[in-house]
């Protein structure tokens, strides 16, 4: 028995496609900067209302959740939770007024962290999470089907 060649071959081995394909991360990267597209324009143009006090937040998770997904490799439900966790503790900075209390005086970033604490923000990233995470249960059903 030859160790060498037996290693060979098992390297040399077809691999499965993964379900965490490139293409799949590409795609995830697009949808990404789709939505930090929209939150942009969001930002810029639209001053008030239910798309801005809502929606901004729905999508800021959602944002969240297909960047993670381009990057890391985690069970769906797992990313949902850590990217619903991230939420909650840059809406507690806010409770404690960490943009205040660091001096932060740039405009871009209070638009990125926000700087008022909202019980109705958590409800918001709670519902992008679980709709992220819908989205890609749904698209993987459909994919499998194929």
């Amino acid at each position: 028995i030859n160790l060498k060649e037996d290693a060979k071959e098992a390297i040399n081995l077809p691999v499965k496609k993964d379900e965490f394909s490139q293409k799949r991360r590409a795609v995830w990267s697009v949808i990404g900067i789709i939505i930090l597209a929209i939150e942009i324009y969001i930002a810029i143009f639209i001053k008030g209302g239910f798309i801005r006090h809502y929606i901004g937040d729905v999508l800021a998770t959602a944002m969240l959740y297909a960047f993670g997904r381009a990057i890391f490799r985690v069970a769906p439900i797992n990313l949902a939770i850590v990217v619903f966790v991230i939420s909650l503790f840059i809406e507690a900075l806010q409770y404690l007024k960490i943009l205040e209390i660091l001096g932060v005086k740039s405009s871009i970033l209070r638009i990125i962290f926000g700087g008022t604490f909202d019980w109705t923000d958590i409800i918001c990233y709670l519902v992008g999470c679980i709709l992220a995470y819908m989205f890609e249960n749904l698209s993987m059903q459909k994919s499998k089907a194929r």
